[in-house]
């Protein structure tokens, strides 16, 4: 993708994105574009056993919004630009593949909204992590606001939400907002290996866990149960329920296809 500010290269089938827009790799109108053109891209190819999304360089993962944008935005606008970004961002949540934030610098604010959207988050030591958007007089608008709670408990998000502070990384893994750390020059080699590892499991059933702890977050309790047992009834017809518990009886590795 010539001129893109979101690159994309294939290790082991692992899809790698890349936000390069220096210096901070603020999430501008232009960078959500071209993350949805190489999402869209990486969905389409069916060889990708999932997705791992970084920032360049070794200061950024991923900031907020362009400063210089978010200045000039009215209401009618900033919900334009939100509406927009929440639609790209979407496709992480609901993608069917394993989503990992490899986190090499600081990722605050839309950046750390970014790396919530996925499935899983691996950071390195120096990295900082926060939402100081009330800093600014404003406030997380692209899921932080309801994601960070189901991930580190109310309490712990109000904090982070009302104080904008920014935490090192060590204390994001003790308060469960990432799940490892790893050294600068090893982070990308563990983010894939995580995806690669959670790509050997049974596709339907990781997308049909996914879509119900979507549900949970989109419907009453009642109904998000109801969800779960259909998705579960669904999976009993699938081949790879069928050859998972054949391969557990004959005490060998599963094959799974996705079918």
């Amino acid at each position: 993708m010539p001129d893109s500010r979101v690159s994309s290269e294939t290790k082991n089938n692992i899809s790698i994105l890349t936000i390069n827009d220096p210096p901070v790799n603020s999430l501008s109108s232009q960078v959500i574009e071209d993350l949805d053109t190489a999402l869209t891209h990486v969905l389409a190819e069916k060889n990708c056993r999932g997705i791992v999304l970084t920032g360049y360089g070794k200061k950024s993962f991923a900031s907020g919004a362009d400063i210089r944008e978010l200045e000039t935005l009215g209401e009618a606008s900033a919900i334009r630009l939100l509406t927009r970004v929440k639609e790209v961002l979407g496709k992480i949540l609901a993608c069917p593949k394993p989503t990992i934030a490899a986190i090499n610098g600081h990722a605050l604010g839309g950046g750390l909204e970014l790396a919530l959207h996925c499935d899983f988050r691996v950071a390195v030591q120096k990295a900082k992590l926060g939402l100081p958007e009330i800093n600014l007089g404003v406030m997380p608008g692209v899921g932080g606001t309801q994601l960070l709670p189901q991930l580190i408990g109310m309490p712990r998000a109000r904090w982070l939400l009302l104080s904008g502070e920014m935490i090192s990384a060590q204390r994001a893994l003790e308060i469960g907002l990432i799940e490892r750390l790893a050294q600068e020059n090893s982070l990308l080699t563990e983010a894939i290996e995580v995806c690669k590892s959670l790509s050997t499991k049974p596709p339907l059933a990781y997308h049909a866990i996914k879509k119900a702890l979507h549900a949970g977050r989109e419907m009453p309790f009642s109904s998000a149960l109801r969800e779960e047992t259909d998705l579960f009834g669904k999976l009993c017809t699938s081949r790879d329920k069928a050859e998972g518990i054949r391969a557990f009886l004959e005490k060998r590795a599963p094959t799974f296809k996705g079918q």
